[in-house]
């Protein structure tokens, strides 16, 4: 029975299941996990189709997930500063030249998860 709350979950679920052995399961939870759940299936059977309502709710998915390792990636920076590191260790820590451009990537995260949350708000 599809999911009210997460309908693309649940859309992408029972296209694994029509399309899967009875034994596989897919994962339910993780987004990233259902995406590459719907892409193992396309490689190893080339007879499944892959209908565009699948196509969607992949992308749903992935996006998802996009914002969920932007969420923790913010997470993990202010914590990492909350307990004491300076922004110059954090910059190294995540790839950054500096700690400007450390900085300026946790700005456009939170701009991009703001952004986010409020069309999440809007009615469709």
């Amino acid at each position: 029975m599809p999911d009210p709350e997460q309908p693309d979950t649940a859309l992408l679920t029972e296209w694994l299941a029509t399309t899967a052995p009875p034994s596989s399961q897919a994962p339910q939870h993780n987004p990233a996990a259902v995406v590459r759940a719907v892409l193992d299936r396309l490689a190893t059977d080339d007879t499944a189709e892959l209908p565009h309502r699948v196509i969607y709710a992949a992308v749903i998915q992935l996006m998802a997930a996009r914002t969920e390792l932007d969420r923790l990636e913010l997470e993990l920076m202010r914590a990492a500063s909350e307990h004491g590191n300076s922004w110059s260790w954090i910059a190294e820590a995540f790839g950054h030249r500096s700690k400007q451009a450390a900085h300026a990537r946790a700005a456009a995260l939170h701009r991009r998860l703001e952004h986010r949350t409020l069309d999440e708000e809007e009615p469709r």
